[in-house]
């Protein structure tokens, strides 16, 4: 165990100059910590700012999100690793709980963990109806933005997967499993995410790049319910627009009352039932949320890389 540092804090970071400010200060407060920020080729000030806050700046232009963390890991120096992305926050009480953790996996080092991010409190619809309710789900893997491991795990399955784009995550709890690694949600690190989109165009577009993951390989296709859905929602809106184009305009309501009853089954499905309020927005926003991925489908199809 290094004896300076409780943990190595890896923060992969692209053109984050908004936000990397407050996730620094939140980090450099209290513990003492090995921070290391991963540029990926920013273009504004995201390596001014952090070399600003003392801490190590590796320049790494190219290269998946997942590179980008293994190169992290690879420059740190503490038996406990701890990854968390250029826009979120730890907060006072995390810090508290810290050294706790980091005894826990020196003890049982098999083991990953961390926690969901809270959405930032804003006045806002996205946040209040979809991203707040993100927490309250389970899931067989810890998200990658705030996701917490010992070295030992690490090295013995090899790191993030470098040939994936997304859902590097998941598939490095799926790793940790196959080795006997538990996966264990820590609801007490609270940690906030403040780059959640504001805006249904900023969403689609973040659901669009989720989901390319998904359509990559045949394999990964079949395996994934979402892009079957995600396709069904594209074959549904082309007979749409053929059956309008021939005049039978009721096509276009039938599709969207098709789509609407299938979003709310899936929000019951994801998220169980809530307040009759809280179910009709929500499944409006699960049905744009199939729209972004059944655009990473189109693009896959079409070989676009966005």
């Amino acid at each position: 165990m290094n004896n300076k540092n409780i943990a190595s804090v890896i923060i992969p970071a692209f053109n984050e100059e908004k936000h990397i400010k407050n996730t620094l200060q939140s980090l450099v407060q209290r513990n003492a910590l090995e921070i290391i920020v991963v540029d990926n080729g920013s273009t504004d000030k995201t390596a001014e700012i952090a070399k600003q806050h003392g801490v190590m700046v590796i320049d790494f232009p190219t290269g998946t999100i997942a590179a980008v963390r293994n190169r992290g890991v690879a420059a740190s120096t503490s038996d406990v690793l701890i990854f968390i992305d250029a826009d979120v926050r730890v907060s006072p009480d995390w810090h508290n709980k810290l050294a706790a953790v980091a005894q826990k996996l020196h003890d049982t080092p098999l083991l990953v963990t961390g926690s969901r991010v809270q959405s930032a409190e804003k006045n806002n619809w996205l946040h209040k109806y979809w991203f707040s309710e993100l927490t309250s789900y389970d899931a067989p893997y810890i998200n990658s933005g705030h996701l917490i491991t010992s070295r030992l795990l690490f090295d013995k399955i090899h790191g993030f997967s470098e040939k994936l784009e997304t859902a590097e995550d998941y598939d490095f709890c799926k790793k940790a499993s196959s080795v006997g690694a538990a996966i264990q949600n820590n609801a007490d690190l609270i940690v906030t995410h403040d780059g959640y989109p504001d805006t249904l165009r900023g969403f689609i577009k973040r659901e669009r790049w989720h989901g390319r993951q998904d359509v990559e390989t045949w394999q990964l296709f079949m395996a994934s319910k979402i892009a079957w859905i995600a396709s069904l929602n594209l074959l549904l809106l082309f007979i749409t627009v053929v059956m309008t184009m021939a005049g039978f305009y009721l096509a276009i309501p039938a599709y969207f009352l098709v789509m609407y009853a299938l979003s709310y089954s899936l929000t019951v499905y994801k998220f169980g039932l809530r307040k009759i309020n809280y179910m009709l927005v929500m499944s409006v926003i699960f049905y744009f949320y199939l729209c972004g991925r059944s655009l990473a489908l189109v693009d896959r199809l079409t070989g676009r890389k966005r």
